[in-house]
């Protein structure tokens, strides 16, 4: 969602919630605010002519996916690929190519060096590992807690983004809740059990659809994916420390 649009800035809309948009072929049209009145903003359409009232929700300054498979050499070809191919082919068809990036890495060295040079580009990040409730596992540092994590991923004036983790049991208070506070996530998605990798594929794309294709909002697409999707109950979110939707 975008926050205290300006006139002149460049946003994306769902090109589904715009009639004449509907048959572009692409999930979002990059276009620019002519008009700002309280929380909603109106932008140009083909043509040179101006939408209708459209709620800030609604608009992204930026929309970027990257999905962040944290190998562990021993269960990479049967599990952790297929989870992450499944869901970067969806986004291949969901954002333009630029705008999403699937990587493999299995060191927080590794990590840091990508987030350190990429990180501005992403508005969304898939994380595909092995979890617990008190970190993520990389094959070369072993399990990584939440705390470090966070603190190799901080960056100063960084964009906040939202975090889909489809690594067992980070919905956990002890791992989501952790994530959650970091000033560079703005919403944490994690399951509070155990899942299957064809039911994490399965919730995360339903997620991004309504999410980037219908224009919903975290909390609505998370809610629909939940919904949506069976085995997906356990799923949680959080933002900034506390429980907003999922299992208490």
């Amino acid at each position: 969602m975008a926050g205290n649009l300006q006139v002149g800035e460049r946003v994306y809309v769902p090109c589904a919630r715009i009639p004449v948009l509907r048959d572009r072929g692409v999930a979002l049209y990059e276009t620019q605010v002519v008009d700002v009145q309280g929380q909603r903003a109106r932008v140009d359409l083909p043509g040179g002519v101006a939408s209708g009232w459209i709620g800030f929700p609604l608009l992204h300054r930026n929309v970027g996916i990257l999905i962040i498979n944290v190998g562990d050499f021993f269960s990479e070809y049967g599990l952790l690929d297929p989870l992450a191919k499944s869901v970067g082919q969806f986004c291949r068809l969901l954002v333009p190519e630029d705008q999403m990036r699937q990587v493999r890495v299995r060191s927080l060295a590794e990590l840091e060096n990508l987030w350190k040079r990429e990180q501005s580009l992403y508005s969304h990040v898939v994380w595909v590992g092995h979890g617990s409730r008190n970190g993520i596992n990389f094959a070369v540092d072993g399990w990584v807690a939440p705390a470090r994590l966070n603190s190799t991923l901080r960056l100063r004036c960084a964009p906040r983004k939202t975090y889909i983790s489809l690594c067992c049991e980070h919905g956990y208070k002890s791992y989501g809740a952790e994530i959650s506070r970091s000033t560079i996530c703005s919403d944490f998605i994690g399951p509070f059990h155990s899942v299957p990798g064809a039911t994490a594929s399965q919730f995360c794309q339903t997620f991004l659809a309504s999410h980037l294709l219908e224009g919903r909002t975290v909390g609505v697409a998370f809610r629909d994916a939940r919904e949506g999707v069976p085995g997906t109950a356990s799923f949680r979110l959080w933002r900034a420390g506390r429980l907003k939707a999922g299992p208490r």
